[in-house]
């Protein structure tokens, strides 16, 4: 049985991830699926009838309509409606963003103010909900592993260097994957089991970094995952996962707290392996 939703459901797409995640665990296994499946492919919910999208989820239409209400809209399609209007907010040219950053200076005093601020918000709700047991348990992790490899593209890149260039300081045998897609699916074939794969992956989400935490749990390798929502492709129910997001200003994401976790990530493990040794 769905449990009845009080409150308005968003009426904006950037809304509906948190409220999501929200209700997420009341909601029954069947409509979990269709829940991942809607925040992982908005434009297929909000270009395709129906029917087609309950063929692409590979359940009813009645699902989706049930899915719908179960968390606080009319029907199926008050819920697209939302999708669809998040297309006219897909993720703007760089130009586009300057030139909105242009038309809000007057509202803000300077750009550098603007992100210091985004920055400061983004680490303060690290600390508040960052979950330490799960950053202890995947350091732990890390740290008995033979060898650590590391993956993650497009913002992602940054972290992944970094954790790199941390982890081989402490004298852990690190791997960073990079490279053409074929060859890194190749690599990701030789990883065993007493190694590790590091994933970092945010909205849009890269499949390739998807594609590599598939392979590597089909071949029981441990998976430490870094992303935005527990809603993530790679935030999986055999991995460890951290969550991390980031303010926006003007479509522009920072790193801020995400260097935090990955540098706290980094800093736990070598004070493990540094225990062991």
């Amino acid at each position: 049985m769905s449990t009845a939703i009080s409150q308005q459901p968003p009426r904006v797409f950037s809304e509906l991830k948190p409220w999501l995640q929200e209700h997420y665990i009341s909601l029954p296994r069947r409509l979990q699926s269709v829940a991942e499946f809607v925040l992982h492919n908005p434009d297929v919910v909000a270009l395709n009838t129906i029917a087609v999208i309950s063929k692409r989820v590979e359940v009813t239409p009645s699902t989706l309509v049930r899915f719908a209400k179960s968390i606080g809209y009319r029907g199926f399609s008050d819920m697209q409606s939302v999708f669809q209007e998040s297309m006219r907010h897909m993720p703007q040219p760089y130009d586009q963003r300057i030139h909105h950053l242009d038309d809000q200076q007057q509202l803000e005093p300077t750009v550098l103010h603007r992100f210091s601020r985004a920055a400061s918000a983004s680490i303060d709700k690290l600390d508040q909900q960052a979950d330490e047991a799960t950053i202890l348990q995947a350091s732990e992790q890390l740290a008995a592993a033979r060898c650590i490899y590391i993956a993650g593209q497009g913002r992602a890149a940054p972290v992944t260097t970094y954790l790199h260039y941390m982890f081989v300081k402490m004298g852990l045998q690190a791997v960073l994957l990079d490279g053409m897609a074929g060859m890194m699916v190749d690599k990701a074939g030789l990883i065993q089991p007493d190694e590790v794969l590091v994933a970092v992956s945010f909205s849009p989400y890269t499949a390739n970094t998807r594609e590599l935490v598939d392979i590597c749990l089909a071949q029981k390798v441990p998976v430490v995952a870094l992303t935005d929502s527990t809603l993530s492709p790679i935030a999986r129910a055999d991995d460890l996962h951290l969550e991390v997001l980031e303010e926006e200003v003007a479509g522009f994401r920072g790193l801020s707290a995400t260097m935090c976790l990955a540098l706290c990530l980094a800093v736990e493990t070598g004070k493990r392996r540094s225990h062991k040794d």
